[in-house]
């Protein structure tokens, strides 16, 4: 929605629509860097509700080390 002063000014919008069009190699790669993120979001939480069960402490710093951790032992994790 456009102002008055906005009309007198010369201030109009533009609308922009784009379509991205993945090859099937670059859409098997964002496949797996979101299957990455999915498990690295369900492995935090999945720790933040049991720290929270068990009312330990449990922040970003831990869960950094914990997520280092499985970097080093997941090849998988490692790709991405």
């Amino acid at each position: 929605m456009t102002t008055a002063a906005q009309e007198r000014e010369g201030v109009g919008h533009a609308r922009y629509t784009f379509r991205l069009r993945v090859s099937s190699t670059a859409t098997g790669a964002l496949e797996a860097e979101w299957a990455r993120c999915r498990w690295l979001w369900n492995e935090c939480c999945a720790r933040s509700k049991r720290a929270h069960a068990e009312n330990e402490k449990c922040g970003p710093a831990q869960l950094d080390r914990m997520l280092t951790e499985a970097r080093a032992c997941m090849g998988w994790l490692r790709e991405g």
